[in-house]
């Protein structure tokens, strides 16, 4: 047992004959180790937890290929739980699983305000490492990577009067969500900083699904004054708006400009409509950086909390245009 332990974890002094036999015999049975039992030895599970909300969400696509390749050039492996709309009671349930000896890490993923509460619970229980993306709850030391929203809405805002345009609306997210203040916060700004008026009729907000991004386009074109472009809060938002113009008889770009957020590969409903200037968030370099942080953590090469904010990418396509009054 002894010479089979030292050939798996390749430790020890083991003649190479012997070595290529144990190899061999491991390759004709089919042998695996038993994980639980190794985890048990060596205090250590060697996985890293993930919950997002929505795994079945396209916009995840580009960060789970972050996670798994960066996982893949480790001895971790990952584990990926789902939430359903934000739902705090299974998100509970999950970080009290994952941090009672399931992984020795845990990745929150999202910036509901609701999740300080978890990331109080880990970090008072102390038996994992965390790291929250896109949440900075200043109350809580841990490991955090964020998007600069405020900066990213910024600039859309700043591309939009750029190319003309003045009367300009915005179709925000769910309120409970940090990134959707940021993105609202980064448009009002600008809009000021240009001296440009904001209505009330042209703040809408979909409140909690995407598709009300259709019913908050209908508001904006029926208003007294109707905007030539509008900012959505994503691009899943965005694709509701833009189909909300097409039906009713407008033109995007021609008539009404319309730019999201996120640079979704796939979008919802088998969107037909142009392709969406948007702004693009590195989420395949958060994913790979996460497990990077996370692994040199556990293995003492760094003690420190590391926090990273990111900057987005404006990526224009076919859904704006300039506007000449």
């Amino acid at each position: 047992m002894a010479t089979v332990s030292r050939v798996i974890n390749n430790s020890g002094s083991v003649k190479l004959e012997r070595r290529i036999r144990v190899q061999n015999t491991i390759k004709e049975m089919g042998y695996l180790p038993n994980q639980a039992a190794r985890a048990l030895v060596k205090q250590k599970t060697e996985t890293i937890g993930i919950i997002v909300n929505n795994l079945c969400d396209p916009f995840f696509y580009d960060l789970i290929r972050g996670f798994e390749t960066g996982a893949q050039q480790t001895s971790y492996n990952v584990v990926f739980c789902s939430v359903m709309g934000g739902d705090t009671k299974a998100k509970e349930r999950y970080v009290q699983y994952l941090s009672n000896g399931i992984v020795d890490a845990v990745i929150i993923y999202g910036s509901y305000l609701s999740d300080e509460k978890l990331a109080r619970y880990v970090g008072e229980k102390g038996t994992v490492k965390l790291l929250m993306i896109e949440n900075d709850i200043p109350s809580i030391d841990c490991n955090k990577l964020l998007i600069d929203n405020v900066d990213g809405a910024r600039i859309a805002t700043e591309f939009l009067i750029e190319n003309g345009h003045r009367a300009i609306a915005h179709i925000g997210g769910d309120p409970n969500i940090k990134v959707t203040t940021d993105r609202f916060n980064g448009f009002i700004e600008t809009m000021k900083s240009a001296g440009l008026e904001v209505p009330e009729v042209y703040l809408q907000s979909i409140k909690t699904k995407y598709t009300n991004g259709y019913t908050c386009m209908e508001n904006l074109i029926r208003s007294e004054r109707r905007p030539s472009a509008v900012f959505c809060s994503d691009d899943a938002v965005a694709c509701y708006a833009i189909k909300a113009a097409i039906d009713k008889g407008l033109r995007v770009p021609e008539d009404i400009s319309v730019m999201g957020f996120d640079n979704q590969k796939i979008l919802p409903d088998r969107y037909r409509g142009p392709e969406i200037t948007t702004m693009e968030q590195p989420l395949f370099d958060i994913g790979f950086d996460s497990i990077q942080i996370l692994v040199d953590q556990m293995s003492g090469q760094t003690e420190h909390y590391k926090k990273k904010t990111y900057k987005t990418t404006l990526v224009q396509k076919e859904s704006t245009s300039k506007f000449s009054y």
